[in-house]
């Protein structure tokens, strides 16, 4: 596989678009990369290839806006989360992915387009369980927790940095916790870890190129692009179920 060159073009431009979506747009379009590499391998194979990837990705981009945490939202969204990776666990290879990808298609293009939903879905009693419930199953699953997490912060008027940081901060905690249900179940192989280590520098490339990104655009800007990349995404997970 590290010879083939389709592999160096869609795994390379997924880690890279990731690593941007999540250091510029707080994870945004980060449901690229699982679809394009099962493009060429099994499914279970990209999303336990991602994961190291993206460990290194959510330590780095802690590192640049951690002291800009809100930890409001944070403690809203993480017990939930919890619970919806070990529902996603329960659900690998049982769940079908593509019921998965168009339900979240469908949420990401819906509140994508109307605001005032997204605002009202985030603000309701009990937003932080269902939203941190569905990132965490989606996370776990196909590594698509951007989209549920992001619906929730659209409603909640974070400045830039404080949006950033706190996608940075849940995904990183996600993501370490992930390394349980995905070591138990054996979706790591020695191969799939060599792909993971390969795409490294990409994926470090990746994150410092949206940390400028991010540097350049006013808040409203940011605004507006995670909420065209939510319809992004949503057209991405349609494609990847086969209806679009």
């Amino acid at each position: 596989m590290l010879t083939d060159p389709l592999f160096w073009l869609l795994g390379g431009l997924g880690v890279i678009l990731t690593g941007i979506s999540k250091s510029g747009f707080a994870g945004g379009a980060g449901v690229v990369a699982v679809p394009l590499l099962a493009l060429i391998m099994p499914l279970p194979q990209a999303a336990a290839l991602m994961l190291p990837v993206l460990l290194v990705m959510d330590a780095k981009t802690v590192h640049y806006y951690f002291r800009h945490a809100h930890w409001p939202s944070l403690k809203a969204l993480l017990p939930a989360a919890c619970l919806g990776i070990g529902a996603g666990a329960l659900g690998m290879g049982t769940l079908s992915d593509a019921a998965l990808q168009l339900s979240l298609a469908l949420l990401c293009i819906v509140f994508g387009l109307w605001a005032p939903l997204s605002h009202w879905f985030s603000k309701f009693r009990g937003a932080g369980w269902v939203w941190g419930a569905a990132a965490g199953t989606s996370s776990t699953l196909i590594h698509a927790g951007g989209p549920p997490l992001n619906i929730y912060l659209l409603g909640r008027g974070l400045p830039k940095l404080q949006w950033l940081a706190t996608a940075s901060i849940f995904f990183a905690v996600l993501n370490v916790i992930k390394i349980l249900p995905y070591g138990l179940l054996g979706q790591w192989q020695a191969d799939t870890l060599s792909l993971s280590l390969a795409l490294l520098p990409l994926a470090l490339l990746g994150v410092w190129a949206g940390k400028v990104i991010a540097q350049k655009i006013d808040d409203a800007t940011f605004m507006n692009a995670c909420r065209g990349l939510l319809i992004i995404s949503g057209l991405l997970l349609l494609a990847k179920a086969g209806l679009w």
